[in-house]
């Protein structure tokens, strides 16, 4: 009876694996009616230095993360810096958004960014080679603006919003970001195209974009 009961236990806790295995995508396209685009948003540099205009980047396809240098996923760190060298010459910017709400996993101050990902995590003397901005929200009444337009033109490609405990904002949307290292691409025309959860291994991530950027290569 012991193992029996046991056998059943283990069965439902695979099957429990299952199930939320398959609520979550890896890609969700964003809807095709977005009206707006990211060129009417503008963001501080990491430093506080620099205020930019994301309507630079016209013409160019942006990749917008939600980063943090404590998280489990800090190891997309390096691989966002291949993304970035790799696809820059097709018109690649990836930019980075420090953010403390998903575990308190971005604690320190702005300045205290750059150190901790080069001695601690992934440490090793690790640099960015990609655009990073001032520390804010990307959920809840104090999110940052552009992430407010990034969420609603995209469905979430998971259906669970995650423990309670990790959730520090409000209100609560359904469009919210569940976790560091979210991702949208925004094409050319600054319009978004593409979000994706955030265990999608960045080269995934990379085959997804490389096939959207076929479209406007000349024949």
């Amino acid at each position: 009876m012991t193992v029996q009961l046991r056998a059943s236990c283990l069965f439902l806790l695979l099957l429990a694996g299952f199930v939320q295995t398959n609520y979550s995508l890896e890609k969700m396209d964003c809807y095709k009616d977005v009206k707006g685009t990211i060129y009417d948003y503008d963001a501080f540099t990491l430093n506080g230095k620099e205020h930019i205009q994301f309507k630079q980047y016209a013409g160019k396809h942006v990749l917008f993360v939600n980063v943090a240098t404590y998280c489990g996923l800090t190891a997309q760190y390096p691989e966002l810096n291949a993304l970035q060298e790799e696809l820059k010459p097709f018109g690649l910017v990836v930019l980075g958004f420090p953010c403390n709400q998903f575990g308190k996993q971005e604690p320190g101050e702005n300045s205290e960014i750059l150190p901790g990902l080069k001695y601690v995590r992934p440490g090793g003397g690790y640099v960015p080679n990609f655009q990073l901005f001032e520390k804010g929200d990307v959920n809840g009444e104090t999110e940052q603006k552009v992430f407010t337009f990034l969420k609603q033109s995209c469905p979430h490609p998971s259906e669970f919003m995650g423990s309670i405990k990790h959730i520090s904002w409000e209100p609560i949307m359904v469009r919210d970001i569940r976790w560091n290292f979210e991702k949208f691409l925004v094409g050319p025309d600054g319009v978004p195209v593409m979000r994706w959860f955030h265990r999608t291994p960045v080269s995934t991530v990379k085959a997804d974009i490389l096939a959207y950027m076929k479209q406007f290569q000349t024949k």
